[in-house]
């Protein structure tokens, strides 16, 4: 995996730590990949996430990895946090602008 671009560390509990990185998104055949891994205190999960572009591909990674973290049992519980909030201050999926009327 290639050198790391971007990363978050996150509180766990009270002493240890959570860090998602995300990786610079390279071209594929048709379409972009950014590899992203979370590693926790015990073990790292990798995962990638692929857009039409660079910018999709970085943007779906961290949405991704913030679906990861928040659906993880630790998360939870109350324990992963960032600058001591619930927060972890990465981008969620939005819902369409209902149309117009």
């Amino acid at each position: 995996m290639a050198e790391t671009f971007i990363e978050r560390h996150f509180e766990l509990g009270s002493t240890d730590e959570v860090t998602a990185r995300f990786f610079r998104p390279v071209k594929r055949e048709l379409d972009f990949c950014c590899d992203y891994e979370i590693a926790w205190p015990d073990k790292t999960r990798r995962f990638h996430a692929y857009g039409i572009d660079e910018v999709q591909a970085l943007t779906l990674a961290l949405r991704m990895a913030h679906a990861n973290l928040l659906s993880s049992p630790e998360a939870k519980r109350g324990e992963i946090r960032w600058l001591g909030s619930s927060d972890l201050g990465l981008p969620v999926d939005s819902l369409p602008n209902p149309p117009s009327v």
